[in-house]
């Protein structure tokens, strides 16, 4: 279970290559549902998306598909969004309710711009680790226990110009080889639910 996108992206497992609460109101998409944008949160206001717009329009972000299909916990966004390119970078997944995880990796395609400022973990097999427990340049590790955070987590990277690689899998904590066992990353970043009955204008950051 994974997808590629460059930013790119693997789900358990997934990939994309790229350069990587209100009720709903007039002008926005019918997805996602409502914002979970907080104040800390890179790039334009949701509620300012003009009416037929995705903010990654235009951009060279390319969903790696296996054999020419999506992942399996992409295939439904993919049949339901119109294409592989806005179910990847958009979602929604499907992890079965246990969250997901993704690393962002540097890649020589791709100028890495913000990323390489906040690399945050190291793998756990790595001898670097063992040795400095400080280590932490692998990657950029980020991810959420539940599903419907994907979209705003890569929303926000991506106008934060966290160009690279991205490999996401599902299982923050739940589910076969769950991020949280410690078996795979040193460190991950944690992106909260913000509910439809908060008030978003009083959330300042939900990394």
């Amino acid at each position: 279970q994974f997808f590629k996108f460059l930013l790119i992206m693997k789900f358990t497992t997934f990939i994309l290559t790229a350069i990587v609460n209100s009720e709903l109101t007039l002008g926005q998409p019918s997805f996602p549902p409502y914002t979970q944008q907080c104040r800390d949160d890179a790039g334009p206001p949701f509620v300012d998306d003009a009416p037929g717009t995705l903010y990654h329009d235009g951009s060279a972000a390319f969903p790696v598909l296996k054999d020419g299909s999506c992942a399996n916990p992409i295939q439904s966004a993919c049949s339901s969004r119109g294409d592989a390119k806005t179910a990847y970078l958009e979602g929604p997944i499907q992890c079965n309710g246990n969250g997901w995880y993704c690393r962002i990796f540097v890649d020589e395609n791709w100028p890495p711009q913000n990323l390489i400022s906040d690399l945050n973990f190291g793998y756990c097999n790595q001898t670097e680790v063992t040795e400095d427990t400080g280590y932490d340049q692998a990657g950029h590790c980020h991810g959420s226990d539940d599903d419907s955070t994907y979209y705003w987590w890569l929303r926000d990277h991506w106008f934060r110009g966290y160009n690279g690689r991205l490999r996401c899998c599902c299982n923050w904590n739940e589910g076969p080889d769950a991020l949280t066992v410690g078996r795979l990353v040193d460190r991950c970043d944690f992106r909260r639910l913000v509910t439809p009955t908060e008030d978003v204008n009083e959330c300042r950051d939900a990394n």
